[in-house]
């Protein structure tokens, strides 16, 4: 691999491929170029993935740097901390097919669908993940790049690859278990992520104006609510991603635990034209000054409730998030805590009246 493209801003990456894909036009893909073809060498497997992930349909012959045009690049407005590693996000949907949009909070991607997730750590590629939506179900798995950077094959391992740098490379059952989250597989691609200021590529604006969406809502920007400490929207943002995308939905731990920490559409988009004020959102109704609903979390954390405020470490959102280890958040994978990320969330406690 160049290391010239790497120099390049994310924006503009996002900017100069999401022009190119589709060659800005207004439909939701395009036919797949005479470059854009794989290697010859590759077959479409009847189930599962290819083994060669310049077979899955992401770059553009056996280059790294190179895209193909039919992909949109994407990043959402709020992104889950993956313990440092830079993250690009590409999305592929069939010729004039269109994600079903009548339920804002519960995406459904039409079959075909491809959505990729490449992660650089310290600069280096190390892994490209894809979800790629079959007639019977979504098949899942990641890629591990070898030292040269030219070429990278599907991971078989059964337990996860930590690397030197302490950065692990999931295995397939590890995706699925953050997964179920969605209301379709993927997390990142939905409306409250893509319609934030900080959005970027194929943003729900840009997807709607591609007639990707089955039902557009009148808005494609909305902002997070933010209260009179200044400090919300920056912690209902990281929440969402961290904890409310992947797990603590509706579908997920959230409606195990009665603990949802998901920023709904409809408290940015609700049918009374009032949006949600921060004390009205489901994450601070079922967070702020509220007691854990789990005995063994109660013991653990003696005297914190999962928002206690003016008090960060009396917080178990917080604790759990700032511990690697037993009762870590999120459980798997992660073996760094966002400093930044989990700062957002102690100011906004902190400055909570008590």
């Amino acid at each position: 691999m160049t290391p010239g493209p790497r120099t390049v801003g994310l924006g503009a990456i996002l900017a100069a491929s999401l022009c190119m894909s589709v060659s800005c036009s207004s439909s939701s893909s395009s036919s797949t170029t005479s470059e854009d073809q794989p290697d010859p060498a590759c077959v479409e497997p009847d189930a599962g993935l290819p083994t060669d992930v310049f077979c899955t349909g992401l770059y553009r012959g056996r280059s790294s740097t190179q895209y193909a045009s039919n992909v949109m690049p994407y990043q959402p407005g709020v992104t889950l901390w993956s313990d440092g590693a830079e993250k690009r996000r590409y999305l592929y949907l069939p010729p004039s097919s269109t994600i079903d949009t009548s339920n804002l909070d519960a995406w459904k991607f039409p079959v075909g669908t491809k959505a990729w997730k490449e992660f650089r750590v310290d600069g280096v590629l190390v892994e490209t993940r894809l979800f790629w939506k079959r007639e019977t179900k979504w098949e899942a798995g990641t890629y591990v790049w070898d030292a040269t950077g030219a070429n990278a094959t599907l991971n078989t391992n059964p337990k996860g690859i930590i690397l030197a740098s302490g950065y692990e490379i999931p295995t397939t059952k590890d995706c699925d278990k953050c997964h179920h989250g969605g209301s379709d597989r993927l997390l990142g691609v939905e409306a409250v992520a893509l319609a934030l200021p900080t959005a970027q590529g194929a943003t729900l604006t840009e997807l709607a104006q591609r007639g990707a969406l089955s039902h557009p809502p009148a808005t494609t920007t909305v902002s997070l609510p933010e209260d009179a400490t200044g400090k919300a929207a920056a912690a209902l943002g990281y929440v969402h991603a961290n904890c409310g995308m992947p797990c603590h939905s509706a579908r997920g731990l959230g409606e195990e635990t009665q603990l949802v920490l998901r920023v709904r559409a409809g408290e940015l988009w609700p049918t009374t034209g009032v949006p949600s004020s921060v004390a009205t959102t489901d994450i601070f109704l079922a967070t702020v000054g509220q007691e854990p609903t789990t005995a063994s979390v109660a013991q653990q954390f003696p005297g914190a409730r999962r928002i206690t405020p003016g008090a960060h470490d009396k917080s178990l959102v917080w604790l759990v998030s700032h511990l690697r280890g037993n009762y870590q958040m999120p459980p798997l994978v992660s073996h760094r805590i966002d400093d930044v990320g989990t700062q957002l969330l102690a100011d906004w406690i902190d400055a909570l009246p008590r």
